[in-house]
């Protein structure tokens, strides 16, 4: 869609406007505050022009305008400006992830206290899924005959241990023999590379230990599934109800009920597109419960491999700009502290 200098200044007042505001915008406001060299009558027939194209829209009998779904999407795409956090900002996040942290955990709830900080939005990130680490090697330490410590590690230094029932007896020798074959096998290979189809070489080699190849792989199957059923971090919401559209007690239940029920979020974060930032508005989201919201995710990552995301939801009058420029400074951070800390 095209359109003329004019449109694109007065559109970009409105959705400016209205961001701040909440309010619909007037053509005498915009000729106040931007000064266009227009007159408001001039301004107002390009707002209706603008109606027509579908870009903005007149609530009920309010002699303002507001952005559309459309609106919004021209001037994310089109019009707005790149927004920045100031030094102090960008200080505060450095401190913060500059700190030494042993566990995985408080560097994700320090993640959600800087952005609910920086923002006036739901906040809600998604832990690092194991599926996407890289396996290193297991290990069998024998403990009686029949029961062992399996130790499953990932390179970049992810370790998880569990003592495992033997089905039959088994030697200290043969231990170290099915120990050889899976990290043969496997070492290099991300988790979810990792499927029983592999196992025919393994089984080949390994015939009279099928049990326990099964048993080694159930375990490595429960973590991954462990790993992916849990880990969604939620944070802001005190600060996405100041904002004017939740005044209503049902926009307040209906978030309430998004937040209690994780998977919406869940989705949207796994959603996330690999590269840059995402920002879907309105009914862009295909889930009904946020089709009204505006949603910004990234992904951060772990040695150029994606691990997680984190992502922003708003009103549709949310400042994008603001929300573009937060979650690429943390998802950045985030993935820079991981690759130093190796919490993964």
């Amino acid at each position: 869609m095209k359109l003329s200098k004019r449109k694109q200044q007065i559109l970009e007042a409105i959705v400016e406007v209205h961001i701040a505001t909440a309010e619909p915008v007037g053509s005498r406001t915009i000729a106040r505050k931007y000064k266009l060299g227009v007159s408001p009558a001039t301004i107002r027939n390009e707002m209706a022009d603008l109606e027509e194209m579908g870009l903005i829209e007149q609530p009920h009998t309010s002699a303002g305008r507001i952005p559309s779904q459309q609106g919004y999407r021209y001037y994310v795409d089109q019009l707005m400006q790149k927004g920045s956090l100031t030094e102090k900002e960008e200080n505060l996040i450095k401190a913060v992830f500059a700190r030494q942290v042993r566990e995985l955990a408080t560097l994700i709830q320090d993640t959600i206290k800087l952005v609910t900080q920086l923002t006036d939005y739901l906040v809600f990130l998604s832990g690092p899924q194991l599926e996407n680490a890289t396996f290193h090697q297991i290990r069998f330490l024998q403990l009686a005959p029949q029961k062992a410590l399996l130790v499953v590690m990932a390179e970049s230094g992810w370790v998880e241990s569990k003592v495992v029932d033997l089905p039959v007896p088994v030697t200290p020798e043969e231990l170290e023999q099915i120990t050889q074959v899976f990290n043969s096998y496997f070492r290099g290979l991300t988790f979810s590379q990792i499927t029983r189809t592999m196992l025919r070489g393994v089984y080949d080699e390994l015939t009279r230990k099928r049990q326990l190849i099964d048993l080694t792989l159930e375990i490595i199957e429960t973590l991954l599934t462990k790993e992916s059923a849990e880990g969604l971090y939620l944070g802001g919401a005190r600060n996405i109800l100041k904002q004017p559209e939740y005044r209503d007690i049902r926009r307040v239940r209906e978030l309430l009920d998004l937040i209690e029920g994780e998977e919406v979020l869940k989705s949207l974060l796994m959603e996330t597109q690999p590269t840059g930032i995402n920002v879907r508005i309105g009914k862009e989201n295909k889930f009904q419960e946020v089709e009204d919201c505006s949603v910004v995710t990234a992904v951060y990552t772990f040695g150029g491999n994606v691990v997680g995301a984190v992502g922003l939801l708003g009103p549709m009058r949310m400042d994008y700009a603001r929300a573009i420029a937060v979650i690429e400074y943390i998802t950045h951070a985030l993935s820079e502290v991981l690759t130093r800390s190796r919490l993964l």
